[in-house]
């Protein structure tokens, strides 16, 4: 990226040399790093092809598309990920929101209006950066949401972005491995997560950013990728009032298929159902706990 360099001239370049790097998506990094570093929109980039670099911005650029070329997310590199409409803060004590996440949001939010509650108790288990807690709580403000987590880290980041987006009088957090920190009795309408469900032997399976980049305890699941999820059920059977629900993400199709055998063992055969994406695969699981309050 010698001489003077124009917003065009750093679009080609750029895209071309991070698909070179094996980079998923080159455009779509190129624009959003060019467009932190010149302090820009997207849309800006092709307002004003022709508009030049100042030196600092070019310095700028090239140090987030070489920290980008080595895998670093470029949520990281932003500072900030849009998540089910939401703008969240992320940082890498927490996982990087995902899209395949958004259809946990979904059926969270599907089944908390079929309920047609007036204040649902919700627990969000292993909040990370906030992401479900404040995407519920924005889409749904009759919702009252718990959000928990171990690690006092990602905790920091979900009270900044509850804070940022004003959530602060319905969306609390609490340290808590899992639900241990839940009373038995709590009487919960509805739990949900995206808890660690790679399992151990993954780990080669996981791409650069995830592997080298992301917080591993928010991650790995013991050798089957199912000892939070496993625990989970259980805890959430006992803390959920009859009819309440579990809503749960999962992994790989063989962990996957583990997860849903225990909810329907937990939960009962006819009490679990999946949940696909747009692209049918399944994404996760709801489980509704009985209205009479026994397990199969």
């Amino acid at each position: 990226m010698g001489g003077v360099l124009t917003v065009r001239d750093v679009l080609g370049k750029t895209i071309k040399w991070l698909g070179e790097k094996g980079c998923e998506s080159p455009r779509l990094d190129t624009e959003l790093l060019a467009a932190e570093a010149l302090g820009i929109r997207r849309l800006d980039l092709y307002l004003s092809p022709e508009r030049p670099l100042t030196p600092v911005e070019a310095d700028r650029l090239r140090d987030l598309v070489r920290r980008r070329a080595k895998g670093e997310p470029v949520a990281y590199l932003r500072g900030r990920r849009e998540f089910h409409g939401v703008e969240l803060i992320v940082t890498p004590a927490v996982l990087v929101p995902r899209p395949e996440t958004e259809t946990i949001v979904d059926a969270a939010l599907e089944w908390l209006t079929s309920e047609a509650l007036d204040a649902p108790q919700v627990v969000d288990v292993g909040t990370g950066s906030g992401a479900i807690a404040c995407a519920i709580a924005a889409a749904c403000p009759a919702a009252h949401v718990l959000a928990l987590d171990i690690s006092e880290a990602a905790l920091e980041v979900a009270a900044r972005n509850i804070g940022a987006l004003g959530l602060g009088d319905r969306v609390r957090i609490d340290r808590s491995d899992l639900l241990a920190g839940v009373p038995a009795d709590a009487g919960l309408d509805l739990v949900v997560s995206n808890p660690p469900y790679v399992a151990e032997d993954e780990r080669n399976l996981l791409d650069t950013s995830a592997r080298d980049f992301e917080p591993a305890l928010a991650l790995f699941s013991g050798p089957l990728g199912t000892l939070h999820t496993s625990r989970l059920a259980d805890e959430a059977w006992t803390r959920l009032r009859p009819g309440g629900a579990l809503v749960i993400e999962t992994g790989t199709p063989a962990q996957t298929a583990r997860v849903e055998a225990l909810l329907r063992k937990r939960f009962g055969a006819l009490a679990v159902d999946p949940l696909p994406d747009i692209g049918r695969t399944v994404r996760g699981f709801l489980a509704r706990k009985s209205l009479e309050g026994v397990g199969p």
